[in-house]
């Protein structure tokens, strides 16, 4: 690929080494965890007013230091603004400044503070976020920095001369360099090597930031030289040396012959950006194994190592992580670093401040420099007691001292001076002991059917018990509807999800699978003449005669594919697939004499439309796929889907519409997945239509756990409601605290632990105490239909009595049980029963509505654009999405009744009570009130 060129951009997307940083920022911008603050003595007197402009110069230069980072609808973006800083005199220790953290979002990432007046000079501490800089950037800081002082104190202006290309050049070209090929082969390599490494003496982690400890140590000049020596007698560079000795240490200390070291390196793969300041350094696993006896050979087969992971060597590490199973990759990490010191006269080398939290559970940094190597043992404190740092690095110098004099001698029969503080025990596997005895043959095809599903996202169950339950163990609702469809295809019994999920034991799994109807596929047969429509579909339909919310009922759906997609390709594949599916050919009326709508199905398919909007500026082409995504259908005459293709300067995009009525989110993945797939060449299953609606359901459980609870929610609207509510919408995504592990403690799903967290939230801002959210239900029995299959139940959320953490979670808990056994009940059935008295100002029974969603991306190479504008059925609508790296929630909301910032309050406020469980989920719920 060639290297990055300059684009000009004010607003690009982050690279991939940045991502991970803002995830960690905007989770707790108060943390100092990625500050870079660089301490150095000036030689005389600071002219504050010329560091100021000076510093302003190099901010201008490189636009990385004037760069502030958002969310725009979900997508994390760099904005370069204008040149800004603050060069403050101030008084107060120098760590205590260091350690101050930023806003990201909406500050510089670079700060100034000088102290006057010192015995020894005038000092200066440059705070830098680690997202605008990061070591081999020191020597064009620096350098252009002492650059434009010289000329500012001349009276001259700064000349520092342009550069080929901005930071923000490079981040567009790193993402488009991602191979997805090469990241999934380097994963599955990694995969084979065990995680989990612990040194002597490891303590329980508890979650957020850690805390660290440094210790500084000298590698003394005669080992250095004969580091260099066996380098060159080897053919190995140093750094394979020093890391063949750092893996021997955290070997014996782990009692491992296997593990991986992440290996910092700088990342600077093209000669565009070597002159450039940001952030490009990339983790690289390395494997290490410690089963050659003597040290020569450890070199020469780490040699290979590091050799073979040069091509993984731009594969980000974070896309490694999120496909590593557990806590994360690796623990140990190892930096060698050797670049020029800044040259200048005017002040001392920059020291680095520690800032006192840990990015490993053990560093080692070794600096290489004309006066000498010295090193840094950076450690965990809240896993590792506080002299673990120095214990490690007496052992490393002394085991790279005895090694490097007699790298052919075997290494083991040489003692480390510490050794660990207490001897390693083995990790156990976490497993589940059987609990009631022998498994009957359903339970146990039930059982395999557990750790079969589970074992896709890392967890390993050695043998469930018949009452284990699905949640305790690792399992989500998403992941049971993909077990219940594995039953199908291995075993031919058709479970409910619903029946599973109001009990998700083994024994009632094995109950259901024994229990389970044998049935045919669903009918292929087109449909021709009038059928009822669904229930579902009746109230869409009604819904559809009120103006106001027409719009809401819409799914579209806009990709983005690369230049190279075959536009007439694509376009054909859209129409084979419009017309296979039934669903897609549906027309609605009423029928008088039944009183009910109906709907027939022989009605033309639609097809796809070609756009030529190359010459379009931005505001004609945001207009124009407005209106695809949201011009109702007349449901009587039009086939309820649209899809058009446009095509663009550089990309073509597909703007896919249907109505809520025919088509639900796994519908519009199917259709996505089987345009693809016609586009391949291969072969489409039989279409399938929905089987009619069953029997009417005992509702009598459902309504009696209902009754008493409130028909409404207070939310902190900024506006009162109208006489119609509105469904113009905006949203605001934020990551949050990760609440898998105390869900899983309390048997309970995700989804249900954020409606839990939500439900505290509202609580703590309000006098109310007993809650519904509405929240989706699928009763989808056949994976490749297409149709709508959702229904809507209702949670309930009753915090009355000053419960416990525990105490909510478990009645939420049962509360999703009954809903999940009356999961057929019609959710109009529902609110004429407790809501009948309802009106168009808000919606019927709640205005809010909670989800569960996944990371997902289109075929094709496509990426999924966000709409703008956005449609909302609810006031306040939370999907909680689990992620590689934890929990997103997204917040869809009417927009003429909140303001941004009252949205973005009540995220901050719902991560913060989503921590207060995770710290104590013994502790009262709704004791604290919040602002």
């Amino acid at each position: 690929m060639s290297g990055p060129r300059r684009l000009h951009a004010t607003v690009a997307p982050l690279s991939f080494a940045q991502e991970r940083l803002w995830f960690i920022n905007a989770a707790a911008p108060e943390s100092s965890i990625y500050n870079v603050p660089l301490f150095f003595r000036w030689r005389g007197e600071v002219d504050l007013g010329a560091l100021h402009r000076a510093l302003l110069a190099v901010i201008e230069k490189h636009e990385v230091l004037r760069t502030t980072y958002e969310d725009r609808d979900g997508e994390r973006v760099q904005v370069v603004g204008e040149a800004r800083v603050t060069v403050e005199v101030v008084s107060h220790d120098p760590d205590v400044e260091a350690r101050r953290g930023f806003d990201l979002a909406t500050d510089p990432p670079i700060r100034c503070a000088v102290w006057k007046g010192r015995p020894d000079g005038d000092a200066v501490l440059l705070t830098i976020h680690h997202i605008a800089v990061d070591g081999s950037s020191l020597a064009a800081l620096f350098g252009d920095l002492g650059a434009a002082y010289d000329a500012e104190v001349a009276g001259r202006a700064p000349d520092l001369g342009e550069l080929p290309v901005q930071y923000a050049d490079f981040a567009v070209w790193d993402r488009a360099g991602l191979d997805e090929r090469l990241l999934a082969r380097r994963a599955g390599d990694l995969a084979k090597v065990p995680t989990g490494l612990k040194l002597g003496g490891a303590r329980p982690v508890p979650d957020g930031f850690h805390s660290s400890q440094q210790h500084l140590f000298t590698v003394p000049a005669d080992v250095q030289q004969a580091v260099g020596e066996l380098a060159r007698k080897l053919r190995v560079t140093p750094f394979v040396v020093l890391l063949a000795a750092y893996a021997e240490v955290i070997g014996r200390w782990s009692a491992r012959d296997e593990f991986l070291i992440g290996a910092v390196t700088a990342n600077r793969a093209h000669p565009a950006v070597e002159d450039l300041v940001g952030f490009f350094v990339n983790t690289v696993p390395l494997r290490c194994a410690t089963r050659r006896p003597t040290f020569a050979q450890r070199c020469t087969e780490l040699r290979g190592e590091a050799f073979g992971s040069m091509t993984y060597q731009r594969v980000p590490f974070d896309q490694l992580v999120a496909r590593a199973p557990g806590r994360g990759l690796v623990e140990a990490g190892f930096a060698l670093q050797n670049m020029p010191a800044p040259d200048t006269t005017r002040w001392t080398a920059p020291e680095v401040l520690p800032t006192g939290t840990a990015k490993f559970d053990v560093l080692l940094i070794v600096d290489e420099t004309t006066g000498g190597m010295t090193g840094t043992l950076e450690h965990d404190t809240d896993l590792y007691p506080v002299e673990l740092g120095r214990r490690l690095a007496e052992d490393f110098v002394a085991l790279l001292g005895h090694a490097v004099t007699a790298p052919e001698a075997p290494l083991a029969e040489f003692e480390l001076p510490n050794g660990p503080l207490e001897r390693p025990q083995p990790l156990p596997v976490s497993t589940v002991e059987p609990e009631w005895g022998e498994l009957s043959e359903p339970e146990r095809r039930a059982a395999e059917l557990f750790r079969a599903v589970l074992a896709e996202t890392g967890v390993v169950v050695a043998e469930p018990a018949r009452n284990a339950n699905f949640f305790t163990l690792g399992g989500h609702s998403l992941l049971a509807v993909g077990m219940l469809a594995r039953a199908r295809r291995e075993h031919g019994a058709v479970v409910r999800p619903s029946e599973f999920l109001a009990e998700p034991t083994v024994a009632r799994l094995g109950a259901l699978l024994a229990a389970g109807v044998v049935k045919t596929e669903p009918t292929t047969a087109p449909e021709e003449g009038p059928q009822p429509a669904t229930s579902t579909q009746q109230r869409f339909w009604f819904l559809d005669r009120i103006p106001e919310l027409r719009a809401a009922y819409l799914v579209p759906t806009v990709v983005e594919f690369p230049a190279d997609v075959g536009v007439d390709e694509l376009r054909d594949a859209v129409d084979v697939v419009l017309a296979r599916h039934p669903a897609l050919r549906s027309r609605f009326r009423l029928d008088h004499k039944q009183k009910r709508v109906v709907r027939t199905t022989s009605g033309p398919p639609a097809r796809a439309t070609v756009t030529d909007a190359r010459g379009w500026d931005e505001g004609k082409l945001a207009d124009h796929v407005a209106e695809l995504c949201w011009t109702p259908f007349d449901l009587a005459v039009e086939a309820p889907v649209r899809a058009e293709i446009v095509l663009l300067a550089t990309s073509v995009r597909m703007v896919l519409c249907a109505h809520h009525m025919v088509v639900d989110g796994a519908s519009v993945r199917v259709l996505l997945d089987q345009i693809a797939a016609v586009v391949h060449g291969e072969e489409l299953p039989e279409p399938v239509r929905p089987e009619p609606e069953g029997t009417p359901v005992d509702t009598s459980e459902l309504l009696a756990a209902l009754e008493g609870a409130p028909t409404d929610v207070w939310l902190p609207h900024d506006r009162p409601r109208a006489s119609v509510q509105s469904i113009l919408g905006a949203t605001r995504c934020t990551d949050t605290v990760d609440l898998r592990a105390v869900a899983k403690e309390s048997g309970c799903s995700t989804f249900l632990a954020t409606a839990a967290v939500l439900a505290v939230t509202l609580a703590r801002r309000s006098e109310q105490r007993d809650f519904l959210f509405a929240f989706p239900w699928s009763g989808r029995e056949h994976p490749d239909a297409v149709g709508m299959f959702v229904n809507t139940l209702v949670l309930r959320a009753d915090l009355r009595g000053d419960p416990t953490w525990r105490e909510v979670l478990a009645r939420v808990r049962q509360a999703a049980s009954v809903a999940y056994r009356a999961a057929d009940v019609p959710f109009d059935e529902v609110v004429g029963a407790l809501h009948p008295d309802r009106d168009l100002s808000r919606p019927a029974l709640t205005p809010v509505y909670v989800a569960a969603g996944d990371e997902w991306r289109p075929p094709l190479r496509g990426e999924l654009l966000p709409l703008d504008p956005v449609a909302v059925k609810y006031e306040l609508e939370l999907t909680v999405t689990e992620t590689s790296g934890g929990l997103r929630l997204n917040a869809a909301y009417q927009a003429d009744l909140f303001d941004d910032d009252t949205i973005e309050h009540l995220l901050a406020d719902v991560t913060d009570v989503a921590a207060a469980l995770v710290q104590n989920p013994d502790g009262p719920a709704c004791e604290e009130k919040l602002s």
